[in-house]
């Protein structure tokens, strides 16, 4: 399985969702792995019950099922691997063949080269650093990121957040967090009802853009489909789609 991750990691933007699946989750996490003539197939299974957001989203699900293939030859071979008989969820970047899916929705995501947000001008108004105000504890535990799930990786420097406005009162919040080596997940962005529509959400992600961007990490952006405001957020801060994953639901 170690050899199986090394080759994965050779290309961690494309492979970030599956890496960060068997980082986050290893007692959860099956990986399967085909090559052939240098082209590699790789396939996680993952029990549905290890994340709260698939548990929410998908109650019918027993396991989530996530392919990263160079062939449709490869995936039939790895599709042998996912179980059968039960409730399933296909996050993917193609198709599977041999199963009866469902689209649910799509996902995002964005990213650009750190020296190209190093110079993200700083914003005298955003407040960047491993410890944020209780308000935007609070706004994060809204959006179901817990504090004992975030707190101790900012303690150990995993993770930073930045909110713009009075620490008492935040105009927006957000947070980055290490996700695999040099990519950043970028996460908990929201602003409240009273200050939304004058682009203080923008000026945090911003913020967070140019801190991922000093120091050297790639940012991963996501956004569900049909957030249009989110996308162009992402668009006007300089960032590119680099994976569209896909969501299919199989019901036996």
């Amino acid at each position: 399985m170690a050899a199986a991750e090394a080759r994965l990691a050779r290309d961690p933007l494309r492979n970030i969702v599956l890496l960060k699946h068997l980082q986050a989750y290893p007692g959860h996490a099956r990986l399967h792995h085909v090559a052939d003539g240098g082209r590699d197939g790789f396939l996680v299974v993952l029990d549905a019950a290890a994340t709260s957001w698939d548990r929410r989203t998908y109650p019918a699900a027993r396991f989530v099922v996530l392919v990263a293939s160079d062939g449709p030859d490869l995936t039939r071979a790895l599709l042998d691997h996912v179980p059968r008989g039960t409730g399933l969820v296909f996050k993917l970047d193609g198709e599977a063949e041999t199963f009866a899916l469902e689209r649910r929705m799509q996902i995002l995501s964005f990213t650009a080269p750190p020296e190209e947000l190093a110079g993200l001008a700083a914003d005298p108004d955003v407040r960047v650093g491993p410890d944020p105000g209780e308000a935007a504890f609070a706004l994060f535990a809204a959006q179901d990121h817990a504090r004992d799930w975030l707190a101790p990786m900012l303690v150990d420097g995993r993770a930073f957040a930045c909110e713009a406005g009075p620490t008492a009162s935040p105009l927006a919040v957000c947070f980055a967090y290490e996700n695999w080596s040099r990519v950043w997940e970028i996460g908990g962005v929201f602003t409240p009802e009273a200050a939304r529509r004058q682009g203080h959400g923008a000026r945090a992600v911003r913020a967070v853009l140019g801190e991922l961007g000093r120091r050297g990490h790639f940012p991963r952006y996501q956004v569900h489909e049909r957030n249009l405001a989110s996308i162009r957020l992402a668009q006007a801060a300089g960032l590119r789609p680099f994976l569209h994953l896909t969501h299919y639901a199989h019901t036996p």
